[in-house]
């Protein structure tokens, strides 16, 4: 069956809207937090942390492009000031983390694509005008790079500096893991910025691991749409009724029509949603229109919902029951 204009237009209007990175209240409230802990300045690290699919990502994105617009003034007046650095802590296949690939990954985009590794210094040889690499100690070792990246961020007039996946650094012993953190504490505090951490619930309990820690680790709930809360319900069926709006009749009102359905299968997690969605497209193509059947065809498995289900469970559950809370006190009898 041959797609009618309009037919054609919602789909390239639904496309530029899937690739689109949409905000929703949730994202307003994490971000209102983080800048309300950020006057804390260097030494302290911020770290988000939410179920898998909540949206990081798009926080991060967002949260970006909100504090370099902050610093536009200063950025024009000031052409190499790069105040905000977002990096992606790397997996690799090496069963520690690579703070060597970290710290390269923060030089080049603080100053450029290198040809040579960061750090290792070269020369040229006088009488053959041939590069060599000067005898003695390298520099092209972590603590190399690590002071390098130091002077860097100071250099540039970084404020903030993002880590996304955070997960990657914390995925360790607790021995390990306290030392990772150590060293991103030390960097805030040698480089005189502000540390932001993204990651799943993997990263929660890095701030018992020590008293100082305890003290310079702030925590921030990403949470879901739970659908046992009125509020977010209403919210969740917020986010669809724009969907619906933006995708100019698209999905002929079957998101909402699912509200219920989607936040269940999805656990209220809109990066989740989002994907359905996009699987949800993609099968409608093929068959020239959306449908019920092809909606259901694109929900999480069983199988998939309970395992995310069961992270969420354990994450919340860890994270509720590490608020602080005052013992309680009986009045004392007369």
């Amino acid at each position: 069956m041959k797609k009618t204009t309009q037919q054609e237009a919602s789909l390239t209007t639904v496309h530029t809207l899937l690739n689109k990175r949409i905000n929703h209240p949730r994202i307003g409230e994490v971000i209102a937090e983080v800048e309300a802990l950020g006057t804390m300045g260097q030494g302290h690290i911020l770290m988000v942390t939410g179920p898998t699919g909540v949206g990081k990502t798009t926080l991060a994105h967002t949260l970006y492009a909100r504090m370099l617009k902050r610093y536009q003034s200063e950025m024009a007046q000031h052409p190499g000031l790069i105040p905000v650095l977002r990096i992606e802590a790397r997996a690799t296949s090496e069963t520690e983390f690579n703070w060597k690939l970290f710290y390269s990954d923060i030089l080049e985009q603080l100053e450029g694509p290198m040809g040579t590794p960061a750090g290792v210094e070269y020369g040229v040889d006088p009488k053959t005008n041939r590069v060599y690499r000067p005898l003695g100690r390298s520099k092209n070792t972590a603590a190399g790079l690590r002071k390098k990246v130091e002077e860097a961020l100071r250099a540039r007039g970084v404020k903030v500096l993002m880590i996304d996946e955070g997960g990657h650094l914390t995925n360790v012993s607790e021995t390990r893991m306290k030392r990772q953190t150590d060293a991103l504490k030390s960097l805030s505090n040698c480089a005189g910025c502000q540390i932001i951490l993204f990651g799943s619930y993997d990263i929660l309990g890095v701030s018992r691991l020590s008293g100082q820690l305890a003290r310079r680790i702030k925590e921030i709930h990403f949470s879901r749409y739970r659908s046992d809360c009125p509020d977010d319900c209403i919210a969740f069926e917020g986010f669809l009724q724009r969907l619906e709006h933006d995708a100019l009749g698209y999905f002929d009102g079957l998101l909402l029509e699912n509200a219920q359905l989607l936040q269940m299968n999805t656990l209220g997690c809109i990066g989740t949603l989002m994907d359905l969605i996009r699987g949800f497209i993609s099968r409608a193509q093929n068959y020239d229109g959306v449908s019920q059947a092809l909606l259901e065809k694109s929900l999480l498995t069983q199988g998939q919902h309970a395992a995310i289900l069961e992270e969420i469970r354990l994450g919340e559950e860890r994270f509720a029951g590490e608020q602080f809370r005052l013992p309680s006190t009986k009045r004392r009898a007369a």
